[in-house]
C-alpha cells in the first residue's frame, strides 16, 4: 500500500497552496491508498480525518510537523502539541508517552531545520530519506546514515502544491486501514521508501 506522508494544506500551513480536498484527489488521481496531512506545528484538521477518509473513500491521516529546538519532526498518533518547543530528543519521548511515532524530516537538508546528525542519537521510528522538496545530495546523506544505522526508511513528497502530491511513496508491507494500522506499521518497520516518482510505480 502506497502512502505519502508528509503534506502541507493551505489551512494550517501558511506556506501551502494546496487545498485539502484538492490534495486527497491528486492522491487518489496517483493511485496512493492515504495521505498524511502534517502541517506545521498545527493539527487543526485532525479532528476531521475521519470524516474527509469516508467521504473521499482514502485513509486520511493528520499528523504534525513539529519544528523542535534540534529541527523538524513528522508526528503521528498524537492530538495534543507539547505547550512549549522541545528538544527532538524531549518531542520525541512526549509523542512516544501518547502512543504516537516520530520519524525526522529531511535531515540534512540544506536550510537548518533538519536534525542532522543527531539521528545517530534520537530513539526515531523511522528516517525520511527521500523527500521531494529536498535536494538529492541531502537525500542521499539521508539514505546513507539510515542504512548504516538500521533505521526503518521513508519518501514523501512535502507537497506545498497539487502537483507535488506523490512525488515520493512510502510503501507497506501490510494492509493500513485506519490510524492504528499505520502506527503498529511504523513502529514494526514494516514500510519501506519508493525513490522512484509514482507516475513509474504506477505504470
Amino acid at each position: 500500500m502506497l502512502f505519502d506522508l508528509h503534506v502541507h494544506q493551505d489551512k494550517h500551513s501558511l506556506d501551502s497552496k494546496l487545498n485539502i480536498n484538492d490534495a486527497i484527489n491528486e492522491a487518489k488521481t496517483k493511485g496512493l491508498d492515504g495521505i498524511c496531512i502534517t502541517d506545521h506545528d498545527d493539527l487543526g484538521l485532525r479532528p476531521f480525518a475521519k470524516y474527509l477518509s469516508a467521504y473521499h473513500n482514502l485513509l486520511v491521516i493528520v499528523g504534525v510537523e513539529i519544528y523542535t529546538l534540534d529541527g523538524d519532526l513528522l508526528c503521528y498518533g498524537i492530538d495534543e502539541l507539547p505547550t512549549e518547543r522541545l528538544s527532538a530528543k524531549e518531542t520525541i519521548n512526549y509523542v512516544h508517552e501518547h502512543g504516537g511515532v516520530c520519524i525526522a524530516a529531511h535531515p540534512y537538508r540544506k536550510n537548518n531545520r533538519g536534525v542532522k546528525d543527531l539521528i545517530k542519537t534520537l530513539n526515531l521510528d523511522a528516517i525520511e530519506v527521500y523527500n521531494g522538496r529536498t535536494d538529492d545530495a541531502s537525500n542521499e546523506i539521508a539514505y546513507s546514515e539510515a542504512l548504516e544505522l538500521g533505521l526503518p526508511m521513508t519518501g514523501s513528497s512535502d507537497a506545498h502544491s497539487v502537483g507535488e502530491i506523490g512525488c515520493y511513496v512510502t510503501e507497506f508491507e501490510e494492509p493500513v486501514y485506519s490510524e492504528e494500522d499505520f502506527i503498529r506499521a511504523i513502529k514494526l518497520g514494516k514500510m519501506t521508501y519508493q525513490r522512484t516518482y509514482i507516475d513509474e510505480i504506477t505504470a
